[in-house]
């Protein structure tokens, strides 16, 4: 895990082409002491990493963002707020070594991220 002890997450369900996962944020980690002391925000660089990581571990290969064809960040993701959210990624073996990818952070109604891309192995 590039962002060692920033979450753990643990994948509820698993099919072909679809993974969803709770996600649980460490709101005692340093990097929010810099990204911001008063107003702690997830980055949205971490945000994408975590889609990346679980991909990468479910599909046991090393991926690497490609092509980002959509990258929204729809609300503020505060750990103090929200530190457990949910995952739900599909993909989609393309090409080669590339996938194509939709997913969503979210917490109950509340979305914070959308993102659809390719991803290739490294």
């Amino acid at each position: 895990m590039l962002l060692k002890e920033f979450y753990k997450y643990s994948i509820d369900i698993q099919e072909e082409g679809k993974i969803n996962a709770q996600i649980e944020i460490n709101q005692k980690h340093s990097i929010f002491a810099g990204h911001f002391p008063e107003f702690p925000v997830v980055p949205g660089v971490c945000q994408v990493l975590m889609i990346k990581e679980i991909l990468n571990e479910f599909l046991d290969v090393n991926l690497q963002l490609k092509t980002a064809k959509s990258i929204k960040f729809l609300s503020v993701l505060n750990p103090f707020e929200t530190n457990k959210i949910r995952a739900s990624i599909s993909y989609n073996h393309i090409e080669n070594e590339t996938f194509k990818v939709n997913a969503i952070l979210f917490f109950e109604r509340q979305n914070f991220l959308k993102l659809k891309a390719e991803f290739s192995e490294q």
